[in-house]
């Protein structure tokens, strides 16, 4: 009894030693690196950073504008912000006049703007550079809109 109790032993140490040894060798297999897109290489770094940047000021520009409230026509206005690679605006928002501070809806359009021309000529981006037609904003049921001009 005592000689099988041992045998029974020895092999099931010899199946954990071969069990072991078998996890061991998976994780030491090399394997061929993955040839990845050259866009998602140059996302690395400071081009992530400038993404991670752009984004932020978009986000800036949405809260800046994200009060519409008017009276009349007067104080609702179209910004055209962000930059086509052929120049001019990428889109346009409207904001009012009253609820918004001026300045720094300027200032932080400007500064996307800069970002965007940075982050085309990187990524060496180009457009139709067919020009959007400028909408009109006017103020209706206490909210600037912006009407499209066609």
């Amino acid at each position: 009894m005592f000689n099988s109790v041992f045998c029974l032993k020895s092999v099931l140490v010899k199946m954990l030693s071969s069990t072991a040894l078998l996890l061991s060798l998976t994780g030491c297999v090399a394997t061929a690196p993955v040839p990845q897109d050259p866009l998602v290489n140059q996302l690395d770094g400071p081009m992530a950073q400038l993404q991670f940047d752009t984004k932020q000021l978009y986000q800036r520009l949405q809260k800046l504008t994200a009060d519409k409230s008017c009276q009349q026509d007067q104080q609702c206005k179209i910004l055209g912000i962000g930059s086509k690679a052929c120049g001019g605006p990428e889109q346009f928002i409207v904001y009012s006049e009253q609820s918004t501070d001026g300045k720094m809806l300027a200032i932080t359009s400007e500064r996307y703007a800069k970002l965007k021309k940075e982050q085309q000529s990187r990524l060496g981006m180009m457009s139709t550079c067919q020009q959007l037609v400028t909408p009109v904003a006017s103020c209706q049921a206490s909210k600037c809109v912006m009407i499209d001009v066609q």
